[in-house]
């Protein structure tokens, strides 16, 4: 059953990612818009932030992908730090820097960072079990 659940979670979170992802590569005008709102907060340059953004979350995705398929567990924690990082970023600027943050955006990261610190716990978990 875990090992279904740990399945549903990554595939979960690459569906998630790829779909916020290809947007902002893409410069879709939505999300142009969206982050020509930070640019005059956060005083970096929109493109550059929304490519960044963009790059860093499609390679998350491409990492929980290889660790699906490897098991390489310290390539999952890799995947699942940077996967935590990034969403505990967004909500700070959700909250700090957006003039009134998104609630479906603000779930979406709050979900993918629990999922983050239980797929987290369970690599720990299942490291200590192979010593």
């Amino acid at each position: 059953m875990r090992q279904i659940l740990d399945q549903i979670i990554n595939v979960f979170s690459i569906i998630v990612l790829v779909f916020f992802a290809v947007p902002k590569i893409m410069g879709m005008p939505k999300s142009v818009a969206g982050f020509t709102q930070f640019e005059s907060v956060l005083g970096i340059n929109a493109d550059f932030f929304r490519l960044f953004t963009g790059g860093a979350e499609l390679l998350i995705a491409i990492l929980i992908l290889v660790y699906m398929f490897t098991k390489n567990n310290k390539l999952g924690i890799v995947a699942f730090v940077f996967l935590l990082a990034t969403m505990v970023s967004a909500l700070v600027i959700e909250f700090l820097v957006r003039p009134s943050p998104v609630g479906l955006l603000v779930g979406i990261a709050i979900i993918l960072s629990i999922t983050s610190i239980y797929k987290l716990l369970n690599i720990q978990h299942h490291e200590k079990l192979k010593r």
